[in-house]
């Protein structure tokens, strides 16, 4: 007698609404929002829009009052938001050459950087409140 595959659905993510907007954030893009960007009361703010699916049609996205989380299931959830996410948006997104985030923004001297799959982004403030911003391109 041959042995039984037994298949069992997951259950469903648990969506939670924020702010009274009725807008749901579910899964990694809630954990990251919760737990490393504070919710509501964070970086971000509220949510803007339930969770959409990427042009890509790979990953997910949830928009913010004051940037996106991404999440794709090769790079996990991640925000961008301010001049990298600007740069990245002229780049053509997760579908440009960077790919998707896979970091949060962090410090090194004087920038701030992000890094994606193929791309770290330099964000350098300027006297007089001007910045630049660049990639550095990691592949190949």
């Amino acid at each position: 007698m041959a042995g039984a595959l037994v298949v069992s659905a997951a259950a469903p993510a648990q969506a939670t609404p924020y702010c009274d907007k009725g807008f749901e954030v579910v899964g990694a893009i809630e954990y990251t929002y919760i737990h490393d960007l504070g919710g509501p009361g964070g970086v971000l703010g509220c949510p803007t829009s339930h969770e959409l699916e990427n042009p890509d049609r790979v990953g997910r996205r949830s928009e913010f009052e004051r940037g996106t989380i991404y999440w794709s299931p090769a790079t996990g959830a991640f925000p961008v938001w301010g001049a990298i996410g600007e740069w990245w948006a002229k780049q053509g997104w997760e579908r440009g050459p960077a790919g998707y985030p896979t970091s949060f923004e962090y410090a090194v001297g004087n920038e701030i950087r992000q890094n994606f799959q193929c791309a770290t982004v330099h964000f350098q403030p300027r006297p007089g409140g001007s910045h630049v911003t660049w990639g550095e391109n990691k592949c190949v």
